[in-house]
């Protein structure tokens, strides 16, 4: 039986005035809790002036004081991503993503960096086919096989590694051996882990919380897209099913496997092919099926927190966030004024979600939209530690609570945004969606200058 079928105001505020002394004082947001991926366009102003060192550095030929620079560029002071030891005229290096370590050396001569993946006790044609056609996807790196150990290698003479070279190399192979390590194994039985002492293990009653939720959310899609035309309101339900597939990466940041999935599920709807939207939305149910099936320990093995120094998305300007949004906020329109509330609540919830795993945002506002995905989802956030009252017994929005963490925020961006502002007058309180749609549109009047 498919899984699917189983399964399936005028109340006192607090001014801004106010609310940035309790910041300078050290006060938290009370929506402190915060979901979705890492993203590295929050860089501070330290990590800038290590940037620009290592450009000079590097123009100058000085190629191990670019290299160490360009190292305490990549490196978060709170998460200790990047680990940096210098001898002499010689560099080495940590660096964090996900579950793997990418270690390297460098001096006046050439960088090389290596992250081991998993061993292999005897050679496998197919595996060895299986990382030949990877390799052809590379532009940087590659993988190899050192010893009994599965591993990618990146190297570069020292006057080629230019701080922006560095950057997308060192990404690439980041990011390809922090996926491709669980890939290979549940591809390969023959092939163990190694190199995972860098993963965060989850509390058991988070990871519980996690998969719970999971099945919630599956549960609600199912129960709406049962009450819908599987033909006339394909639409409506291709939204359901893209929100519930970023939900799920934004809110249960799975790992491996079930990572892998969901990114298939959402290159399938947004694939270039000659299926009706109707087609699309049936394999994709299917998908969803599919990772329903494995059994619950396999799914809590990729249930895991890490650290990270390359972020999924890439960087966007606030103008082509806002752009996506203005867009998208077009759809809302005809399932609202037909009576549709939760394919509207859902199209806003996908709007956001996927900006989150797509664009890398300012933390300005990846706060205001976490604020958002928060009122969608309060349990969830209450049960990872959240105090905030945010909804009122009766379930209507606090727009007083609110309005204080909307200013909280906005306050705490005053020291890297000193002409931000957001008029809180403007935002509606009367539904969430009301309330997404008017912090959509005070979202586009922020000024994010910084001088």
């Amino acid at each position: 039986m498919s899984f699917f079928k189983k399964l399936f105001g005028g109340e006192e505020t607090q001014s801004i005035d106010s609310v940035a002394a309790e910041t300078a004082a050290g006060k938290k947001s009370s929506s402190a809790i915060k979901f979705g991926r890492y993203t590295d366009c929050n860089k501070t102003k330290e990590q800038v002036k290590y940037w620009n060192e290592s450009l000079d550095k590097f123009k100058a030929k000085a190629y191990v004081d670019s290299f160490e620079a360009f190292l305490f560029y990549l490196r978060d002071t709170q998460t200790d991503n990047v680990r940096v030891n210098r001898n002499g005229d010689v560099v080495s290096f940590e660096i964090i993503q996900g579950s793997k370590v990418i270690r390297g050396t460098a001096d006046k001569d050439k960088f090389a960096a290596e992250a081991n993946l998993v061993t292999m006790e005897s050679v496998s044609l197919p595996v060895m086919r299986k990382l030949m056609s990877l390799n052809y996807g590379l532009k940087y790196s590659k993988f190899a096989l050192k010893d009994n150990v599965l591993c990618m290698k990146f190297s570069s003479h020292a006057l080629d590694a230019s701080p922006n070279k560095l950057y997308d190399a060192l990404k690439e192979l980041a990011k390809k051996a922090d996926q491709q390590d669980d890939l290979l194994i549940a591809e390969f039985s023959s092939l163990k882990e190694i190199d995972t002492e860098e993963i965060i293990p989850l509390d058991e009653g988070l990871q519980e919380v996690r998969y719970n939720y999971m099945l919630q959310l599956v549960r609600d899609t199912e129960a709406e897209i049962a009450k819908l035309d599987a033909d006339q309101m394909s639409g409506g339900i291709a939204f359901l099913l893209l929100n519930l597939s970023y939900t799920i990466d934004f809110l249960i940041l799975p790992q491996g496997n079930l990572t892998d999935s969901l990114e298939k599920i959402q290159h399938m709807f947004f694939a270039k092919d000659d299926l009706s939207t109707k087609e699309k939305n049936k394999r994709i149910v299917e998908e969803f099926d599919k990772i329903m099936a494995w059994p619950k320990e396999e799914v809590l093995e990729g249930l895991y927190d890490i650290k990270a120094t390359f972020a999924i998305a890439r960087p966007e300007s606030h103008k082509y966030v806002m752009d996506f949004f203005f867009k998208e906020r077009e759809k809302v329109g005809w399932y609202r004024d037909n009576g549709y509330p939760k394919i509207v609540e859902s199209i806003y919830s996908y709007m956001i979600t996927y900006a989150f795993f797509n664009m890398g945002m300012i933390y300005p506002m990846s706060d205001l939209l976490n604020l958002c995905i928060h009122l969608i989802n309060p349990d969830y956030y209450k049960s990872f530690g959240s105090k905030a009252q945010f909804l009122k017994a009766d379930g209507s929005l606090n727009n007083s609570e609110i309005t204080k963490e909307v200013n909280r925020i906005i306050a705490n961006a005053k020291k890297d945004y000193p002409y931000i502002g957001l008029n809180t007058s403007g935002l509606r309180f009367n539904s969430v969606s009301s309330f997404i749609d008017s912090m959509i549109v005070e979202m586009d009047k922020l000024n994010l200058r910084k001088n």
